[in-house]
């Protein structure tokens, strides 16, 4: 690093660099970078033999009180050898536990399954092991998936860093893995206690607010209109079929979960906001800050900005239940989005059809609500009814 450091020519920087980087890995400079604490404690140890050696032939009370705390010692140490081998994520190593971790896996002692299925073998290198290991899709992984997204978010101090994780949202709902984490975080919720659970109706209409919650979408039919029970359906298998091609996870494309009032359906309970309303309320922050135009640099930045805000309010609204109003009153800032993107022209060109989907579905039910709320449409529907 001292001598391509120099260099301000970034392509010769990092010729130099890959030409030293292959000599150290040739001469195996980190093997013995990790052999020299290896050195240091084979000769602590070699110095407690020797002293348990001189104490016994002096006396025998003083060797026993001197041996034991340092077989315990000794004990512990040949643990932490041992322990990442057997339990990959153990935080206890020691110099010698890469060799152990080497010479288990060159004779074949650990396997995991890659994105399609196949089984592997772990590598060698103890790092890239249990980076391997980390990957692999268990079920122990959908858990730690949902508990690393609630880390994320509550890491997230500033706007920035907010708008590349809501960035990246829609995307990972093209996977079936993703789908499945985010499902599992927009059903579960934690009470006092710390224990998941789920709160359910039983069969029969649920009430009008929890039905609103769960469903955004989907009015009780009435006995002059029949509702049909997923009108968007075809437009969520094109939001999932168009972003499936920006990844390089296998999509399957699910419609989103829609129930019937009949249905035994789950309602998300919230303990001091659970994840996903949690992230709708940071994401409402965001569509705040796109209110002021001119607050943002360029209108390129702030385009950026809204084009996050709308794809991943419409991802977490119509793939994890989460509700229209946890992102305030949008309605007007999605009216003026449309015209600047200039969305109806996109959507008869047939150009970026995954946002201009997005846009229009998240308008279609910011209308609703209103419409919902309007004492006018309030009152004919009750003279319709």
């Amino acid at each position: 690093m001292h001598v391509f450091q120099r260099y301000s020519d970034p392509l010769k920087s990092a010729r130099i660099r890959q030409y030293l980087y292959e000599g150290s890995e040739g001469w195996y400079m980190p093997v013995i970078a990790e052999a020299v604490p290896g050195l240091l404690h084979v000769s602590l140890f070699l110095f407690f033999v020797g002293l348990g050696d001189f104490v016994l032939n002096t006396n025998t009370a003083v060797c026993l009180s001197t041996i034991v705390p340092i077989g315990i010692c000794g004990l512990f140490y040949i643990l932490t050898t041992f322990a990442p081998v057997i339990y990959p994520q153990s935080p206890y190593q020691n110099s010698f536990s890469g060799l152990i971790w080497y010479l288990v896996q060159t004779l074949r002692g650990r396997s995991y399954k890659d994105r399609d299925g196949n089984s592997k073998f772990v590598s060698a290198n103890m790092t890239q092991g249990q980076m391997q290991l980390a990957m692999e899709e268990t079920e122990e992984r959908k858990g730690r998936d949902t508990r690393s997204i609630k880390w994320l978010l509550d890491s997230l101090t500033e706007d920035s860093e907010l708008e590349s994780f809501t960035m990246a949202i829609p995307g990972s709902f093209n996977g079936e893995w993703s789908a499945e984490v985010w499902t599992r975080m927009s059903k579960l919720a934690e009470d006092k206690n710390g224990r998941p659970h789920r709160k359910e109706h039983g069969n029969g209409p649920p009430s009008d607010t929890h039905l609103n919650a769960a469903l955004p979408l989907v009015a009780q039919p009435s006995s002059r209109f029949r509702i049909v029970p997923k009108p968007f359906g075809s437009i969520v298998r094109l939001l999932r079929t168009r972003t499936a091609t920006h990844s390089h996870t296998n999509t399957i494309a699910l419609p989103p979960t829609l129930h019937s009032p009949a249905t035994h359906f789950p309602v998300v309970t919230i303990h001091e906001r659970g994840v996903v309303r949690e992230l709708s309320r940071r994401i409402s922050h965001l569509f705040e800050t796109c209110k002021n135009r001119g607050s943002f640099a360029s209108d390129e930045l702030w385009r950026r900005r809204t084009r996050a805000c709308v794809e991943g309010a419409a991802s977490l609204v119509f793939f994890a239940d989460a509700d229209l109003e946890w992102f305030g009153d949008i309605g007007r800032l999605l009216r003026d989005i449309g015209k600047v993107e200039k969305t109806r022209e996109s959507s008869l060109m047939g150009m970026d059809q995954s946002f201009v989907t997005r846009w229009t579905c998240l308008s279609i039910t910011a209308t609703r609500s209103m419409l919902k709320h309007n004492p006018s449409m309030q009152q004919a529907k009750q003279q319709w009814m």
